[in-house]
């Protein structure tokens, strides 16, 4: 398909005369954040085991003792503040593309670069999020120094941090 017929095809298809606008027939990776589907029942069990890995690795990194106890004090609090973060960041970078869409801009947000750059602020804002959820309340309930508990918020936030909101819809 040429890049005249690309255009012509994103700018909507002839029916009976009139133009008819196909948008938003695909969603991001993000949108999964927004809206319920079947897909979270694959989300939250495999979101609750990378958390998991993610903690007990970076616990065994610090040296914490009884991580088992550590773990089960934590983990609910670490999966549920971190599914809230990325819905915070999935909101920014919703709003960042009907941002650019209202604002009539000729660039193609839906192509890479377009779907990589405006998910960054999104994955950043997530990634905050989750270190400070993380170091704020997460380990609140636990009995470990301050230098652990904000390295292991800041291990949570870098490895547990949306990435796939970074992969464009296509090239």
């Amino acid at each position: 398909m040429t890049n005249e017929a690309r255009s012509a095809a994103a700018q909507g298809v002839r029916r009976k005369g009139r133009a008819l606008r196909l948008y938003n027939i695909l969603f991001p990776a993000w949108m999964f954040y927004l809206f319920p589907t079947g897909l979270w029942f694959l989300l939250l069990p495999a979101n609750f085991a990378i958390d998991s890995l993610v903690l007990f690795l970076a616990m065994k990194r610090l040296g914490v003792e009884k991580p088992r106890d550590v773990w089960k004090r934590s983990i609910l609090r670490v999966w549920g503040f971190g599914f809230l973060a990325d819905f915070l960041g999935a909101i920014l970078t919703l709003a960042l593309f009907l941002l650019i869409d209202a604002a009539h801009l000729s660039w193609d947000v839906y192509r890479f670069p377009g779907t990589t750059l405006l998910a960054v602020p999104g994955v950043a804002l997530s990634a905050f999020l989750i270190y400070f959820f993380d170091k704020r309340y997460a380990f609140s309930k636990c009995a470990l120094p301050q230098d652990r508990v904000r390295r292991l918020s800041l291990a949570l936030s870098i490895f547990t941090a949306p990435y796939a909101m970074l992969i464009p819809l296509y090239g």
